[in-house]
């Protein structure tokens, strides 16, 4: 399983850190280890590349969670 993969399995188990995802999700990204490519494929929702990146056989479709745009 890729990094990204499971990064958002472990949001998607940890409501502190989605809490934390919600309220600065870039910095929660680097903290966790994640890539600059893997952080901008989030931010931008581009499905195609977080397909990429996750890995064809760990995709998921909870990959993608709403980080919001403040407004």
């Amino acid at each position: 399983m890729s990094a990204l993969s499971d990064f958002f399995t472990q949001l998607g188990q940890d409501a502190q850190l989605m809490q934390a995802y919600q309220q600065d999700p870039e910095a929660v990204m680097r903290t966790h280890g994640l890539s600059d490519e893997e952080i901008a494929a989030v931010m931008s929702g581009d499905m195609g590349k977080l397909k990429s990146l996750s890995g064809e056989g760990d995709y998921q479709s909870y990959l993608v969670i709403s980080h919001g745009n403040g407004e």
